[in-house]
């Protein structure tokens, strides 16, 4: 049972992983990473990993090639570096997609009528992620478009491992990779202060929204010093180097845009985004969400579409005119906590403290059929 991930220990096949290790399950798991320093760490701690590099090659390809199940939480292409080579090693594995989190972006096939198919490093990706033999989807809300993005037909309901410990406290092994410099920690646990969470999404081109401006970062950071808040930037290095946003450090922490900030994300009072997929995830924390107002807003045609999930009005909405004032509503005036439960039930009806438990059962029965099916032949004959 070969797991893969992010450049870092995190997200949704990570939680599974350590929680199929707990389990004793009748499969071996093994994390595979292109990341020498992660597997150094991982082999530190005792847990069963792989290096994928050159120096490791034959061995990959043999460990590939004899895995009964992968399991993904991003791009196939983004685990093994989009390697075609290592890609097609999988193809005698069940390929099981648990993705990271609900969508207001169109994905995969979804784009094939809005991107360029000519262009290989859209096809690529493509190919790798629409080879899945299942793919989880949450909510029956969401069934129709991940069997659209991803056109499977098998479809796994079960909640995202990373949200456990949304609700729960984590292990010790789950905080590896959720490393927070201890300056940023004492800050984050400081009940003197509100704690605002700022993290806009991935942009695949030019981003002309409000959220990846300086001169909104630091409108954002003013408003949170008037509201006696911390914020807290989870987004691209580029604002770490800016001068001007420097200057606001004594309420301003930037946080390394790879850590796994799971593990404690419960401990922020309100986040802040554009259309960040975190966004949903967060409100299994009962705290606000503050949403960027696309509403005159200048964006692309096929992105955000909120029509994606079911319509309820559980954000704040805000613009670079009021961002102030809803903030300080958010903070001290809330007043959506009902809204938001209904979407969170709606997103993530099952039980969100224990989601590995299905999915640890989809494994168990997946590693079964495949040494079911490997054991099976037939003979044809056909008479001339």
């Amino acid at each position: 049972m070969l797991f893969f991930g992010r450049e870092e220990f995190s997200d949704n096949t990570k939680y599974l992983y350590l929680k199929a290790l707990e389990q004793k399950g009748n499969f071996r798991c093994i994390w595979c990473s292109c990341q020498e320093t992660l597997i150094a760490e991982l082999q530190k701690k005792g847990l069963p990993c792989q290096l994928i590099s050159q120096d490791t090659l034959s061995e990959t390809i043999r460990l590939f090639l004899s895995a009964a199940v992968a399991v993904f939480s991003v791009n196939p292409s983004q685990s093994l570096n989009g390697s075609e080579e290592l890609f097609s090693c999988l193809q005698g594995a069940r390929q099981i997609q648990l993705w990271h989190g609900v969508s207001v972006k169109h994905l995969l096939l979804e784009l094939v009528q809005h991107l360029d198919v000519g262009d290989y490093d859209f096809r690529r990706p493509l190919d790798f992620a629409t080879r899945a033999d299942c793919v989880v989807s949450t909510s029956p809300h969401l069934d129709a478009f991940f069997r659209r993005a991803f056109g499977c037909k098998r479809i796994i309901r079960a909640g995202y491992p990373r949200n456990e410990v949304l609700v729960r406290p984590a292990t010790e092994n789950e905080y590896i990779g959720a490393d927070i410099p201890g300056s940023i920690l004492s800050e984050l646990l400081n009940p003197q202060r509100k704690k605002v969470f700022f993290a806009p999404t991935w942009q695949r081109s030019e981003n002309t929204l409000i959220t990846n401006s300086m001169a909104f970062i630091t409108q954002l950071a003013k408003a949170c010093k008037v509201n006696n808040a911390s914020l807290f930037i989870k987004s691209h290095p580029l604002y770490i180097n800016d001068q001007e946003c420097k200057a606001l450090s004594q309420n301003c922490f930037y946080i390394n845009p790879g850590l796994d900030l799971y593990p404690v994300m419960r401990h922020f009072d309100v986040l802040v985004t554009d259309y960040s997929s975190i966004m949903f995830d967060f409100l299994l924390t009962g705290k606000p969400v503050m949403r960027l107002d696309f509403n005159g807003q200048t964006h692309r045609s096929f992105e955000p579409d909120f029509t994606l999930i079911p319509e309820v009005d559980f954000a704040w909405l805000f613009t670079d005119e009021n961002v102030e004032d809803v903030l300080n509503n958010a903070l001290y005036r809330d007043d959506k906590q009902a809204l938001r439960k209904k979407m969170a039930d709606l997103l993530f009806p099952g039980d969100n403290a224990d989601a590995c438990s299905g999915l640890i059962n989809l494994l168990n029965s997946e590693v079964d059929s495949v040494m079911a099916n490997n054991a099976y032949y037939s003979v044809e004959e056909y008479d001339g």
